[in-house]
């Protein structure tokens, strides 16, 4: 409580002399300075939502002053306090029903956001920021909402790989299968441009995450796209020599091809036995996504 009044009356002292005197200007700079300042003293006492309000108000006196740089520095800095503060009420179990500090946080970045994109240059720092924000929120729709926002400024694998986790933790198949898809294509597309580097990593697990959706999802052969279709159609025959252009073992492949044999002729006995050969292979998500499997399977 007492920390809470001795910042109210810095903070009130600070901004009246923001206030228009008869022949006398405000000496702005000077207040964001002290803004600032208590802003440090609120970080040291791990007052995060006080230390954002300081921020914020810093921010705007580097609006007036039209400094565009230094308010877009302010304005992150207190996007990420507010978040620090909302983080520290759900680790405590104190969480605000009506979410303040988040709200705060979200309009701090969409007021840098705006001022990025009217920055020539800013594309990959907007994205990030968008990414930044998007991880805190979490798998919601307003996280989804800003990942897509991150991927349509500048695309990166981690926002992508980011926003199929999104829509499976939400329980958007179809979306997730959509997204994972079109970044197959769109990394295979780069390799084939001449692009070095290790992406058999990464479409590995693009790989094994879509074979799962598909096998969740059962989509019918005249709604499956040509691609997703030959998806499926690698593991359908043991028979079959399949290319393996994602650094999987035998074993590996193996497995996945029972996987998909037991899925179409209904073995129910047969995916539980897979299960447990099969985790070694898959990271928390596909294991989550093959226990979502055999339930599915279950019901029928």
């Amino acid at each position: 409580m007492g920390d809470s009044l001795d910042f109210l009356t810095k903070y009130h002292n600070i901004s009246n002399k923001l206030k228009k005197r008869f022949l006398r200007k405000p000496n702005v700079a000077e207040a964001s300075d002290q803004f600032g300042i208590l802003a440090i003293e609120c970080e040291q006492k791990e007052l995060w939502q006080y230390a954002g309000l300081c921020l914020l108000a810093a921010a705007r006196c580097q609006e007036t002053l039209e400094n565009t740089f230094s308010e877009l520095n302010f304005l992150i800095k207190a996007g990420r306090e507010f978040l620090m503060a909302d983080k520290k009420d759900k680790n405590i179990g104190c969480s605000s029903i009506g979410q303040e500090n988040i709200q705060a946080a979200v309009n701090c970045f969409g007021q840098a956001l705006t001022h990025c994109y009217n920055q020539p240059g800013f594309n990959t720092m907007s994205a990030g920021l968008a990414l930044e924000l998007a991880l805190a929120l979490g798998p919601t729709p307003a996280g989804i909402q800003q990942l897509c926002k991150a991927i349509d400024i500048f695309p990166t694998i981690k926002a992508i790989n980011t926003l199929a986790s999104y829509y499976i933790k939400q329980g958007d198949y179809v979306s997730a299968l959509q997204i994972l898809n079109d970044f197959v294509e769109f990394v295979e597309s780069y390799i084939n441009a001449g692009a070095k580097g290790n992406y058999n990593i990464i479409l590995h697990r693009c790989e094994i995450t879509r074979v799962l959706l598909l096998l969740i999802l059962q989509p019918s052969p005249q709604r499956l796209a040509p691609s997703l279709a030959q998806v499926l159609e690698k593991y359908a025959w043991v028979e079959e020599t399949t290319d393996n252009d994602f650094n999987m073992n035998e074993d590996e492949l193996l497995l996945l091809q029972s996987l998909v044999l037991s899925c179409q002729s209904h073995d129910y006995q047969a995916l539980l036995e897979l299960e447990s050969e099969l985790w070694p292979y898959l990271n928390i998500e596909q294991k989550e996504l093959l226990h979502k499997l055999i339930q599915v399977l279950t019901i029928q």
